[in-house]
């Protein structure tokens, strides 16, 4: 069972990328350079955008069931988390972060989380509370 979820980027974000993508084309097409210099230039900045995008999901999507805690391309069975809550208020070191990312998104809510055997890992959510909620409960089986 799903315990908790969250997905990045959303679908309306792509949808706005495309967006704002196709005007940019449209009102670029009719000037000077025709439709091979807009083409370029929206190829060149969306696709940034979109490599973006798709890497901050790839990285950072969460999802937590009864067994597991993945995010991004890392999997943590809960057997191996410390079964007694999550801190609020941890150090916040230089733990690595989850899910394969080498650093934080701007602006992003980072949690530390600690393993049984001691060692420590962050993971960067949209709704920490939440999450943090979340694995109380799934843990409860392993106390």
């Amino acid at each position: 069972m799903v315990r908790y979820e969250e997905r990045s980027p959303t679908r309306r974000s792509w949808l706005i990328l495309l967006v704002v993508c196709v005007v940019g084309w449209v009102g670029l097409s009719f000037g000077e350079g025709g439709w091979v210099i807009a083409t370029i230039l929206v190829g060149i900045v969306g696709g940034i955008a979109a490599i973006t995008m798709w890497s901050t999901g790839l990285y950072g999507n969460i999802r937590l069931t009864d067994s597991e805690l993945r995010v991004g391309r890392s999997r943590v069975p809960l057997a191996d988390l410390y079964p007694w809550g999550v801190p609020e208020n941890a150090e916040q070191g230089r733990a690595p972060l989850a899910g394969g990312a080498l650093a934080p998104t701007l602006g992003a809510n980072i949690m530390e989380l600690h393993r049984r055997n001691g060692t420590r890992f962050r993971v960067q959510s949209k709704n920490p509370d939440a999450l943090r909620a979340a694995l109380d409960e799934a843990l409860t089986p392993f106390r």
